[in-house]
């Protein structure tokens, strides 16, 4: 007999429960004990004033840029050439980005920049062209930094106002002024505009990867908090928080004083929870950086330094009270619960449950958030299942039944968990009385240094009737039926797996559904030998196309959609007889009116764009030997840059799957893109990022095979000119 679930699991569910001394973790959204921070040791004594803010930012090249407001100078660091935990590694000496060399002449008029000259710089921001932008409050301008041709080239000077801090979102740059309520929105060559907020004592600011931007106000006070720029309702109170920055997309750390933890909060819609914070040891309170590794780092007396998870102690014991599960029918007789749960040693998960008809009138118990939320919105609260009544609660000194795991994994029928996954499925029946509505109380507990988790539950109705298909005689005394219907459950839950499999065994003839290890047996229905150097989705794909692969194996379909199976993009197939003729460039497609679009002549076809030995030369449109250079010839060009083993897997499928009369070339992006070689406009001429080329680097990049020198020169892109500077019209 099927049964029916009833299923608590994933946020929204969760949130509806009633939560004393537990949380949510926002990573996976499982319920866990409460958490509290362990204070050091021997914390440095927080400093009530904190010192002026500073700026940190990275540039694309993972260059680490420091503002001494001081020294009024901006030092530049190597950030990756220095490893904290090896050490032989020496850290280099900064640079001072503002020397006294002289900058070009032209438009950008040489200035002598000494160390020191610059008034007071505190916020520094990059944007996505590598230039740098710096908040020289003392002098009330922004100074405009191009960091790959290290030139000035701006000052922009703020009429009678100081900028604080600056933020980037890419091409835009959002500057703090101080004293007003408006922020600044200027791009490298474009003039700054205001962008009313209306909010008083900004301090400073953090713009999200995912967009929007965060404000905190009253930096270093009691009073500090942060908002968000298109919810400023929504206040999030920080005291003594010093600067704000984003670790991922939605997880957002707020500094504080020097020798207090960063606290982290998870921004969901609707929803702010409390992340166990990081710890920064001797930060200067003066600001932080996300760097681009993802992590969250500050400077010290020392230098350059990242924050470290901190530890955290937990509660000993919390409870979850879900909302009212229902059956549908009255008088149900409830089966098994299954939990996913991650249960530590020295913790433990122990299950209340409450069952009724008709819940009696009175006082029904609170809904109360997770603990470490701050601020949480249930989205339409009206359709929340109703809470259990208080007068069915169990007493304080009951203790609920312990968890059984099950060894066979989760009751669902052909379901695996992921690898790597922690949480294991626990069972135990349904020991209540017969009612339509059920509410499931958890009760969890450890030892402070670690917590259960549970992730979801599932209640089965209704449960077995086994009892029925017996003498009356065993179940005329209650209690010694409910007795025989519990003991009765342990074999029927095997009977019921078993038939589940038994109903859902058509799964296994899916390749989406089978598990992995039946793939190989799944795939010699249709007489293919999987490799197993492919990938398990892509195996399921190639599985379920066989017989149309089959079909066209050894055609130029065939072959295309063989190898984008495997690669997971289209490739490119070019047959040599379609570009015979006069040679040249060949614009379009592979049918015959393309290749005879002539645009020139010289260019050449082969393997890896043109390797020599591997392919034939066209002069001025007429070949030495016709036959030889296009006679059952093909070349595969492939967008990508392919591993070692993947080029084996592709010249394997090719060896398979090609007629036998052919030869082919493999022309990957390593080789670049090169004129008179293998340059077919349409065909082989692959423009982006995907074609394979990188910055040049001294000692590991070829020139011409897959580097580039310098960037695109000012003026090729609308609004990153100046008309008389840098572009010329005609």
């Amino acid at each position: 007999m099927l049964r029916s679930y009833a299923l608590v699991h994933g946020e929204d569910q969760w949130r509806r429960a009633a939560f004393e001394d537990a949380s949510l973790a926002p990573e996976d959204w499982a319920v866990q004990l409460a958490w509290e921070v362990v204070e050091p040791e021997a914390p440095d004594a927080p400093n009530a004033t904190p010192p002026p803010a500073a700026g940190l930012a990275f540039d694309p090249w993972c260059r680490l840029y420091h503002s001494l407001p001081e020294a009024g100078q901006v030092e530049r660091t190597l950030w990756a050439a220095y490893d904290l935990l090896d050490p032989q590694s020496q850290r280099p000496a900064p640079v001072a980005l503002f020397e006294a060399a002289p900058l070009p002449a032209g438009e950008f008029s040489a200035i002598a920049q000494p160390v020191g000259a610059l008034d007071e710089p505190r916020g520094l921001a990059v944007d996505a062209d590598g230039r740098l932008f710096v908040a020289e409050r003392g002098a009330g301008r922004i100074l405009i930094y191009d960091l790959w041709e290290r030139r000035l080239l701006r000052k922009l000077v703020l009429a009678g106002a100081r900028p604080l801090d600056l933020a980037s979102d890419g091409r835009r740059i959002y500057a703090v002024v101080e004293g007003s309520p408006d922020l600044l929105v200027l791009e490298a060559r474009s003039e700054p505009r205001r962008l009313p907020i209306g909010l008083e004592n900004l301090s400073r600011i953090a713009a999200g990867p995912a967009g929007g931007l965060w404000l905190l106000l009253d930096a270093g006070a009691q009073d500090a908090r942060i908002v968000r720029l298109d919810a400023p309702d929504d206040v999030l109170a920080v005291p003594f928080a010093t600067d704000i920055e984003f670790q991922e997309a939605e997880t957002l750390v707020a500094a504080r004083l020097p020798g207090e933890d960063f606290r982290r909060f998870s921004i969901q819609p609707g929803a702010t929870d409390e992340l166990p914070p990081i710890r920064a040891r001797d930060y200067d309170g003066r600001g932080i950086v996300r760097t681009p590794d993802g992590r969250i780092g500050f400077w010290t007396r020392r230098g350059f330094r990242h924050a470290v998870p901190a530890r955290v102690r937990y509660v000993s014991e919390g409870r979850v009270t879900t909302f009212r599960l229902d059956s549908g029918e009255f008088q149900t007789v409830w089966g098994r619960l299954f939990i996913d749960a991650c249960i530590p040693a020295n913790t433990q998960v122990r299950v209340h449950c409450i069952v009724a008809d008709e819940p009696p009138e009175g006082a029904v118990l609170l809904r109360s958030p997770p603990a470490n939320t701050e601020t949480v919105e249930i989205r339409r609260p009206d359709l929340s299942p109703p809470m259990p009544p208080v007068a069915l609660l169990p007493a304080d000194n009951a203790r609920g039944l312990r968890l059984h795991r099950r060894e066979t994994g989760r009751e669902l029928p052909w379901v695996r968990q992921r690898e790597g996954d922690l949480y294991e499925t626990y069972e135990l029946p349904v020991i209540a009385e017969a009612g339509r509505y059920l509410w499931v109380m958890l009760d969890l507990s450890g030892n402070t240094r670690s917590t259960p988790r549970v992730r979801s539950l599932r209640a089965e109705y209704p449960s077995h009737d086994l009892l029925r298909r017996l003498p009356r005689l065993y179940s005329r005394d209650p209690p010694a039926a409910e007795f025989l219907r519990r003991y009765l459950a342990i074999f029927e839950g095997a009977w019921q797996d078993l038939e589940s499999r038994a109903f859902a065994r058509r799964a296994l003839l899916d390749p989406h559904s089978a598990p992995p290890e039946l793939l190989p047996w799944l795939a010699g229905f249709v007489g293919l030998v999987l490799d197993e150097r492919w990938p398990v989705e892509r195996s399921r794909v190639l599985i379920e196309e066989a017989i149309w692969l089959f079909r066209f194996r050894g055609t130029v379909p065939g072959l295309k959609r063989f190898l984008a199976l495997y690669l997971g993009r289209d490739v490119i197939l070019i047959e040599h007889f379609r570009v015979r003729g006069l040679g040249g460039a060949v614009v379009g497609g592979d049918s015959p009116l393309a290749a005879n679009a002539i645009l020139g002549a010289g260019f050449r076809v082969g393997g890896a764009l043109g390797e020599p030995g591997q392919v034939a030369v066209l002069d001025q449109g007429r070949p030495a030997d016709g036959f030889a250079v296009h006679a059952h010839r093909f070349s595969v060009v492939i967008p990508l840059t392919l591993t070692s083993e993947q080029r084996e897997v592709v010249e394997h499928i090719l060896i398979l799957h090609r007629p036998a009369h052919t030869r082919y070339d493999i022309c990957t992006v390593d080789a670049g893109m090169r004129v008179g070689v293998g340059l077919y406009t349409g065909l082989t001429s692959l423009v982006g990022r995907s074609a394979g080329f990188d910055q040049l680097r001294l000692g590991s990049s070829s020139l011409g095979r897959h580097a580039v020198v310098g960037r695109p020169a000012p003026g090729t892109r609308v609004g990153s000119g100046r008309l008389g500077g840098d572009t010329r019209v005609g």
